[in-house]
């Protein structure tokens, strides 16, 4: 029994290896190192990261997002909620552990943990850059769109306001709506199941838009306390996953929606998500979508207008919104002023220095490049197939774009 006890006890004070541990952050750290100098030289030659984008991307996401996607809950949520504690929890039963068992050799177990981690933390790094990271590098969604930018005056911009509020409002007085006057979007589940109606509609009109990725978006169970930082989506690259507050107004979580899953398509850069986003709503069948999408327009075009002419914008806004899409916009300003709190500000600091060092040089103010987009897309003749017609897609059964 005596000699058995010894046994254990020399084994328990064992020089722990770090053998795995350095293999382990080593393999993780090379990849990293590669996946960047990849990236630094696709920024210089856009080609490159399109070639990626548009051939390896595509497979590895599809792949990748497969088994996140048959789960009807958000793993990015469920990774914060719990994943967060048991890390905690983790780390601090590993430091009880480090201190228990004597000063033989703590320091190598400590530096094997921290290996460990370091390694974990190249992992996630890795993750971010295949499946987010290397497409901010692509060419602009303009070119590839046959969009051509140009410089739009006041009076150009003020007609694109105008064009975009008479959809919106032609789509609205389509919508059934709730008690309270507002729009009703059905549920969720219906919501998230024809997420990609519009997408495969716009494909064969913009074949640029083509992706075999069809990430599930997800609601945020605790949306409403996520509304404190004003954020409305966010993609979770190293689960290719799109999830969106479906605390806010309903009528805005198809266009949120829709952005995300922009992000998860390989459309990085925060303009091109969101005019790839706007286009498969409007090319959508169903209504909710199609209006979700034209307000996201209008409201990105119209705060441009107001910034260059507050007169015009405030004729354009009387003459052309009808008393059901004010409403609309009214209980949306109404829920927004409830969470303006330092959190909302510093949310979007993170956000405004996460995109620079993703290389968007205007940071939260790259958002409004859609703007650019919309007016060169509503400078073409096939802006009217979309924006004009005035047909109820689901009785003739016409597909958007004929």
């Amino acid at each position: 029994m005596r000699r058995k006890f010894k046994q254990v006890s020399r084994l328990s004070g064992a020089r722990p290896s770090l053998a795995g541990a350095l293999i382990f952050t080593a393999l993780m750290a090379l990849i990293t190192f590669i996946l960047i100098i990849f990236r630094e030289i696709a920024f210089r030659n856009p080609a490159l990261a399109d070639y990626y984008s548009g051939r390896i991307f595509p497979s590895l996401a599809t792949f990748w997002s497969w088994p996140v996607s048959q789960f009807r809950f958000s793993l990015t949520e469920f990774t914060v909620l719990i994943g967060t504690p048991v890390l905690l929890l983790i780390l601090v039963l590993s430091l009880i552990r480090l201190f228990r068992k004597g000063r033989t050799h703590r320091l190598r177990r400590f530096f094997r943990s921290f290996l460990v981690t370091l390694g974990l933390v190249f992992l996630m790094l890795s993750l971010f850059l295949i499946f987010h990271g290397l497409n901010y590098a692509r060419s602009p969604l303009a070119g590839r769109l046959g969009l051509e930018l140009r410089d739009h005056s006041v009076d150009e911009l003020e007609q694109g306001v105008r064009r975009l509020a008479r959809a919106a409002v032609q789509a609205r007085r389509e919508l059934d709506e709730t008690p309270e006057g507002l729009p009703d979007i059905g549920s969720l589940d219906g919501l998230w199941r024809e997420a990609f109606a519009g997408w495969d509609q716009a494909e064969s009109t913009w074949p640029a838009l083509q992706s075999s990725v069809r990430a599930r978006p997800k609601g945020v169970l605790l949306s409403h306390y996520w509304s404190y930082t004003r954020i409305v989506g966010l993609y979770m690259p190293l689960l290719v996953e799109p999830n969106v507050n479906i605390d806010q107004p309903g009528f805005m979580i198809p266009a949120s929606a829709a952005h995300e899953i922009a992000h998860s398509r390989g459309l990085a850069s925060e303009g091109d998500a969101e005019f790839a986003g706007f286009l498969s709503c409007v090319s959508h069948p169903d209504p909710i979508w199609r209006y979700s999408g034209l307000i996201s327009a209008w409201k990105s075009a119209s705060y441009k207008l107001w910034q260059e002419d507050p007169d015009a914008w405030s004729l354009a806004y009387r003459e052309e919104l009808s008393g059901e899409v004010i409403r609309d916009l009214q209980a949306e300003t109404a829920y927004w002023k409830a969470f303006e709190t330092p959190v909302a500000d510093f949310s979007e600091k993170v956000n405004d220095s996460y995109l620079k060092v993703n290389k968007e040089k205007e940071g939260v103010k790259s958002y409004g490049h859609v703007v650019d987009l919309l007016l060169a897309w509503l400078d073409t003749p096939q802006a009217s197939d979309f924006l004009d017609r005035d047909l109820d897609l689901h009785q003739t059964g016409l597909t958007i774009g004929q």
